[in-house]
């Protein structure tokens, strides 16, 4: 634990063997899974979020234990996982609808969508409950079956996601969980990735991760849905509600102490507004509560030595420091001057830190905004809507948020993930179309 310093429990790492039964598993029990009819799997899906809506106190408090996380934290992550299932539900019929489509040569030609098979499903520890139900729900729902890899930093919160699906009444080997601490991780991995029976990869997490997981994929030839990380950036116009920007960037900067994949990282002002701007900026983040703690000491010290590279390169604080705040937590900041080659310019900061870019037009703006390599999520702020669409439109990223904080997303989707923020579309019946194929008969 980050927050005590002491030891919450211990887990036990997966061998190659264990990896191996999983997915065999997992395989054994697709045969039959996959025949069970769309309704009865949304009356699966509906148990299971009735089932989450009552753990919401179980599953805060393990997130707490675990990742140190803060209550708000916990409590809203929680209660999303109850909301995600019964979105799914809802979107299963729409998403497995096929189609007739004509033929040149006289015969029917149909067009089925029929689950992958047995997945791998990766998801990380910072929202480790409402992601793995994400991901879960929408195999199950394409008629998947899983093997769940659950994060060494939180093996007893995903573990108790399993549970609860097979509590909903899924069967035996729908939902199959390993976890690898950090030296077998890579062979575990690829024993479950390179078994025959194993269709695809979902993994949320780093884009170094991503990365090595993307070569494992290609290696065995098995498509994989990534959601990496970005450097989510928010435009702040000449015309906007100042006060309501910044109580929304205050927020998306620093809720969980700056540790959400789509967390705004970048602060791109038009220059008029940039002084009254600023101010009100610092008013909002005084008003929040602390940002708690990172998930480690060394998530932390990392976090701490990536503001202490961009000050050491030039950039100023407008608001806040790189103090250490006891074992795990690491003063909220906000920097302007950060140079382009610096650690923080250059990658996800993941802390609870942002830095701020003066522009002059809106044509500055967007380059700006999309002059990195991420492209999960963006938020214009501007009281013209038409000023915000027509920016919107030209933002590379999955997904814009006009007046809101880039950390919102729609549980009925597209979350979509752009440019080297990966690649796929989550939430909703998008999602549950990660694990569907298009089949073709021909009578």
């Amino acid at each position: 634990s980050a927050r005590t310093q002491e030891v919450v429990h211990y887990g036990q790492t997966a061998t190659v063997e264990v990896a191996t039964r999983a997915v065999d598993s997992a395989a054994a029990t697709f045969r039959t899974y996959k025949r069970t009819p769309v309704h009865e799997r949304r009356r699966m899906l509906l148990r299971a979020a009735d089932l989450f809506e009552q753990k919401v106190v179980e599953m805060g408090e393990m997130q707490m234990r675990e990742t140190s996380c803060d209550e708000a934290w916990a409590r809203f992550t929680a209660m999303q996982t109850s909301t995600f299932c019964r979105e799914v539900a809802g979107a299963v019929s729409a998403a497995l609808v096929g189609d007739i489509q004509p033929s040149y040569f006289g015969y029917t030609h149909l067009v089925f969508k029929e689950p992958v098979g047995p997945v791998l499903l990766i998801p990380p520890w910072n929202a480790a409950v409402v992601l793995s139900v994400r991901g879960v729900a929408n195999a199950l729902a394409a008629g998947c079956t899983v093997v769940l890899k659950a994060s060494e930093l939180c093996p007893a919160t995903h573990q108790l996601v399993a549970r609860t699906f097979h509590e909903a009444g899924f069967p035996p080997g729908a939902v199959n969980v390993i976890m690898a601490d950090r030296p077998h991780a890579a062979l575990v991995t690829e024993t479950v990735i390179a078994h025959p029976a194993l269709r695809k990869i979902e993994f949320i997490g780093s884009a170094a991760v991503g990365k090595a997981i993307g070569t494992l994929a290609a290696k065995h030839l098995k498509p994989v849905f990534m959601e990496l990380g970005d450097q989510s950036p928010a435009i702040v116009l000449d015309d906007a509600d100042l006060e309501e920007a910044a109580r929304l960037i205050a927020h998306g900067s620093m809720f969980h102490h700056g540790q959400v994949c789509f967390s705004t990282e970048r602060i791109i002002v038009q220059r008029a507004v940039q002084d009254e701007f600023c101010r009100l900026l610092s008013a909002a983040i005084d008003r929040l509560a602390p940002a708690w703690m990172a998930v480690t000491r060394s998530h932390a010290e990392r976090a701490k030595a990536t503001v202490d590279d961009a000050v050491n390169r030039g950039a100023q604080f407008v608001y806040g420091s790189s103090e250490l705040k006891g074992p795990a937590q690491l003063a909220p900041s906000i920097l302007v001057g950060v140079n382009r080659d610096s650690l923080m310019s250059c990658g996800e900061a993941f802390a609870p830190t942002a830095f701020l870019v003066a522009v002059d037009t809106e044509e500055e703006a967007v380059n700006e905004a999309n002059s990195r390599l991420g492209g999960l999520s963006a938020a214009v702020f501007t009281r013209s809507h038409e000023r915000g669409l027509r920016l919107a439109r030209e933002l590379e990223f999955g997904m814009v948020q006009v007046n809101n904080s880039t950390i919102f997303a729609e549980p009925s989707g597209p979350a979509t993930n752009f440019k080297g923020s990966g690649w796929g579309s989550n939430n909703g019946k998008y999602g549950i179309e990660n694990f569907l194929y298009c089949k073709a008969v021909s009578l």
